[in-house]
């Protein structure tokens, strides 16, 4: 018997394919059955919308538009199921009952990539999470040879953790091409290195000025260095990007230099939100950052430590005495809109908090500083005293899309 929605020319009863070696501590997946996903394909093809959490015996539904199957073992077989029976957009322009399709270590390869581009067409889904899938640039360009020729309305497409290797650049510059509604894009650890930046900063500086720039560029874990904070600069200096997280990404003193001569440039307030934890930052060229972040119009300033960094070797940043007073001293000079520094993880103790609790009080604009252990009560409380009336930063919305009830919260 045929599970509703088995595409003709997919056999259901075909071997899956053989492992293939893991990547970035992703294990080959096998995957199930997919007469164990028919469950989900019935409720799939009624275009009944999850009023509340849905559990199936193999993923999740839940009422904001999420389609929860990270660490399901899909499999591109199942996968290509579970994208075939999504269903169509609707006519009046409500919205769909699957927006967000999380497929995250699914073993989907390639194979399966390219199948849930091509059935999600015109479905209503918005967000692609493909992470942790052993996709590789090939997979990634062929996502973007579908988008385009559907001209499908996806805001985030999310490739952490696959394999797009040193053809990953030129891959991510077709999908900011293909995707004219595009907003989010994760290539979190997919072997990026600085040329392959290089070749995504040009098709987000076009994308810009054609007028659909991209939001949020996720792209740490990858070896940038030095050479690869140069095209992130310039996405900076043109205003192209709103948030940029390039953690771990082994940028030093001289990549940090160049990102805060990049921020010198940008227009006052395009650029929201930066993280450069775990990127083995020094004092002298972490406190020009801080400073450089609170002249462009930056909101949020992260120096600290990421959770992967052990994993990935990445060094702490480092704030010392000086750079502490420098960062108090800037930050009180002037009005500006960094209200949420995070220095945790720097080395920092009560002798440097208290450079920054020196003249905390005569700052225009109050900052929360995010401190790790180590620092005297009375020290944190007092600092904390001057930001308690600054709501918190919250998570975008695209981000709040990928976040799983089957895999570790991002």
């Amino acid at each position: 018997m045929v599970t509703p929605g088995a595409h003709p020319t997919t056999p259901l009863s075909s071997p899956p394919p053989p492992p293939s070696p893991s990547y970035a501590g992703v294990h080959p997946v096998l995957p199930r059955s997919v007469t164990e996903l028919a469950p989900l394909l019935r409720w799939l093809h009624s275009g009944v919308s999850a009023d509340e959490r849905l559990d199936f015996p193999s993923g999740t539904a839940l009422p904001d538009g999420r389609l929860d199957l990270c660490k399901q073992a899909l499999g591109p077989r199942g996968a290509a199921l579970v994208a075939g029976a999504l269903h169509p957009r609707t006519a009046d322009g409500g919205p769909a009952p699957v927006r967000h399709l999380l497929l995250g270590t699914d073993g989907l390869g390639d194979e399966g990539a390219g199948a849930v581009a091509d059935r999600s067409a015109g479905t209503g889904v918005e967000t692609l999470y493909l992470g942790c899938n052993r996709i590789t640039a090939g997979g990634a360009c062929r996502i973007a040879d579908s988008l385009r020729a559907s001209q499908h309305m996806v805001t985030g497409v999310w490739l952490k953790r696959n394999p797009l290797g040193t053809g990953g650049g030129q891959a991510a510059a077709q999908l900011v091409e293909a995707a004219a509604t595009l907003r989010t894009l994760d290539l979190v650890q997919t072997g990026l290195g600085a040329a392959g930046a290089a070749v995504l900063a040009e098709a987000l500086l076009t994308a810009a000025a054609a007028g659909r720039p991209v939001e949020r560029l996720f792209i740490g874990g990858n070896a940038l260095g030095p050479v690869g904070a140069a095209p992130l600069a310039a996405l900076l200096a043109a205003g192209a990007i709103a948030e940029l997280y390039v953690s771990a990404a082994r940028l030093g003193d001289d990549g940090a230099d160049t990102l805060a001569a990049g921020l010198a440039r940008a227009p006052y307030g395009r650029t929201a939100r930066i993280s450069v934890a775990s990127n083995g930052i020094g004092p002298r060229a972490a406190a020009r950052l801080v400073t450089a972040a609170a002249t462009a119009g930056v909101q949020l300033l992260d120096l600290g430590r990421v959770r992967a960094a052990g994993t990935l070797g990445a060094p702490d940043n480092h704030i010392d005495a000086e750079a502490a007073a420098r960062i108090g001293s800037s930050l009180a000079a002037f009005p500006h809109l960094l209200t949420h520094l995070v220095l945790s993880h720097t080395g920092m103790r009560s002798r440097e908090a208290h450079r920054i609790l020196d003249t905390a009080a005569d700052a225009r604009t109050a900052t929360r500083y995010v401190l790790g252990k180590g620092i005297a009560t009375s020290v944190r409380r007092r600092l904390d005293g001057f930001s308690a009336h600054l709501p918190r930063p919250t998570a975008h919305a695209d981000i709040a899309a990928v976040r799983s009830v089957h895999r570790t919260v991002r």
